[in-house]
């Protein structure tokens, strides 16, 4: 599941639980995803320990399994969680880099 995610490193903290977290070199943000059990959380980070517990949506967001209208639209988990990994990449490419997300007009 989630072949997309190369970039950075898996663990497993525990039997029901991955983490996948992803900063690139150089950078303070980054993303991490933790599978559990019947939902997976992505989040853009600060830091290899950065976390957010009920944290904003801009920041954190829990994926569920889709719903039975989800799965007939062709719609699958893996899909949903990868939305949300593209929406927290950003997240964490504008909080590395401010000017980039506000370019001076």
């Amino acid at each position: 599941m989630l072949e997309q995610l190369t970039k950075g490193h898996w663990t497993r903290p525990s039997d029901k639980q991955a983490v996948y977290t992803e900063i690139a070199p150089g950078q303070r943000w980054g993303i991490r995803v933790t599978l559990i059990a019947d939902y997976a959380k992505v989040e853009a980070v600060e830091g290899e320990k950065g976390a957010w517990y009920k944290g904003p949506d801009r920041y954190s967001t829990t994926v569920y399994p889709p719903s039975r209208l989800e799965r007939w639209k062709g719609i699958n988990f893996e899909d949903k969680i990868m939305a949300e990994v593209d929406k927290k990449r950003q997240v964490a490419a504008e909080e590395n880099d401010p000017a980039a997300a506000n370019p001076p007009q």
